[in-house]
């Protein structure tokens, strides 16, 4: 029963040290931000390269693509468009490093070796006026597999053998069309293909599949992925009376490539759920119900597959990857311990104090993004975190991003989602949330207490995310979220008061 968003009647809830203390996550400062607020890079770039100083190039167009705490640094990416006189124009991706105002920086710039020009291997840059060092981004050597999956002609050739391995003989690839779908450098790549058959059948008579998917990590996400949809695909899951999963057709470990087939959707409940908050009209609602209702069945089906395979998620780990997240950003962001530290040790209690549900096959890492929608039917797609678990991990986790996502949509009409309008909204998304559970627990086992319990962890990670990664439009919304989430479930009461 989710309670009143009022402090009356809480325990610890007035001036509480959970609520206090989050506050203090609720501005990224300056020499941090700066890099990602909209046209500092650019005009930062026109004074420090000089090139672009004296003109003999122009900027065209500047995306600071990423920005990233990693071990004790704050990782850079951007990607720039310049202009020659002659009117060409040519993309250079440029990483580097944001400097902390607590450590020197040289007057000026690394000499570089003659003749190197901007764009060129080997150039680098310090941009003063935002502590920012940039150099051309080398090959993704961590994805050597990247070229070839790229290649039409490379990559008919490897997804032609990897049917025929997977037992669709005599279906004859005569080409396909690659399309990058989602790609993070240095991680993961993944592609998506439409396949050009001979013939259009195979020889049992069947449409062969498409489109194709392949994807590679840079780690053993791949392997990961391709234990668990060979056993989904080993279960009753594969009839897809409830939930369509991919068919895994082969993983080249030596590449690191994982090939599955397709999965039918024509857009992901992500998609969906914001459609239908900016809607905000009945219908839209019921519609997005009747999904969430689906993919509730749809997760109880696979948590009661009978699979078994991977590691085994708990929450206590979860929550100490959550304090290496804090111990991280506070090497350059002391204040963050503080700030982190209360609702860290609360979590832990309750999660000491609330028993755990035995270990069931979970995705990990299901999210409204995770769930195609195929005329209200569902498949579950990216298993390369899967593992066992207790259901309220797949619940919690699933519940907390959809509550992301009503807070980041628009009110209907495109209005600003604040004061009434974003009450209402969390009200809306509350039911939404609840109604999820509800038609889980028609089908399966769970205790709600622990889905409480990982919507607050993963809740609390988004929040800590939007910092690591200074996402600036993001850390307002989550950080208003989990605070919310806090007091109607009544995280931040007593010590020795169970979560509602």
């Amino acid at each position: 029963m989710i309670g009143p968003r009022s402090d009356a009647g809480h325990p610890g809830l007035a001036g509480g040290a959970v609520l206090t203390a989050l506050q203090g996550l609720a501005t990224i400062p300056g020499w941090l931000s700066a890099f990602m607020e909209p046209g500092r890079l650019a005009a930062s770039l026109r004074r420090a390269v000089p090139e672009l100083a004296d003109g003999r190039l122009t900027l065209i167009d500047c995306i600071p693509q990423r920005l990233r705490a990693k071990d004790d640094q704050w990782l850079a990416r951007c990607q720039v468009t310049v202009a020659a006189p002659d009117g060409s124009r040519r993309d250079v991706v440029m990483v580097g490093w944001v400097v902390p105002p607590t450590e020197d920086v040289p007057p000026g710039p690394i000499p570089r070796e003659p003749g190197v020009a901007f764009g060129e291997p080997g150039w680098d840059c310090y941009v003063a006026d935002i502590r920012l060092w940039l150099q051309v981004q080398p090959s993704d050597a961590a994805l050597p597999a990247l070229p070839e999956l790229v290649d039409p002609v490379a990559a008919a050739q490897l997804l032609g053998r990897c049917l025929a391995g997977a037992g669709h003989s005599g279906v004859q690839v005569l080409g396909c069309t690659p399309r990058v779908v989602r790609y993070k450098p240095g991680s993961r790549c993944t592609v998506v293909y439409q396949m050009r058959y001979r013939d259009g059948t195979d020889t049992a008579g069947s449409t062969p599949l498409n489109p194709l998917v392949a994807k590679t990590h840079a780690g053993d996400k791949g392997q990961v992925a391709w234990q668990a949809m060979t056993a989904l695909w080993g279960s009753p899951l594969a009839r897809g009376d409830v939930v369509s999963v991919a068919e895994p057709l082969a993983y080249l470990p030596e590449e690191r490539i994982l090939v599955q087939g397709p999965v039918p959707g024509e857009r992901t409940l992500k998609e969906l759920a914001r459609l239908a908050l900016a809607d905000g009209s009945p219908a839209a609602l019921t519609e997005l119900r009747a999904d969430l209702g689906a993919t509730a069945r749809g997760l109880a089906a696979l948590h009661q597959s009978g699979t078994r395979y991977g590691r085994a998620a708990t929450l206590s780990g979860e929550l100490g990857e959550v304090g290496e997240v804090v111990n991280r950003l506070s090497h350059t962001l002391p204040h963050v311990t503080a700030a982190a530290a209360p609702l860290l040790h609360r979590l832990e209690a309750l999660d000491a104090a609330v028993p755990a549900d035995p270990l069931v096959t979970a995705h990990h890492d299901f999210r409204p993004a995770q769930v195609l929608i195929n005329s209200g039917r569902v498949g579950f797609i990216d298993f390369d975190g899967s593992g066992m678990a207790e259901p309220a991990l797949d619940l919690g986790r699933f519940r907390a991003k959809l509550r992301d996502i009503g807070v980041s949509t628009p009110a209907p009409g495109g209005r600003p989602l604040e004061g009434t309008s974003l009450a209402e909204r969390l009200e809306s998304v509350d039911e939404l949330c609840e109604h999820f559970l509800a038609v889980y627990q028609e089908h399966a086992t769970v205790t709600p207490a622990r889905v409480v319990l990982w919507e607050a962890v993963d809740l609390f990670t988004a929040l800590l995310h939007a910092w690591t990664k200074v996402r600036l439009l993001r850390v307002g919304p989550r950080l208003t979220l989990l605070l919310d989430r806090l007091r109607s479930a009544r995280l931040d009461a007593a010590p020795g008061t169970s979560p509602a």
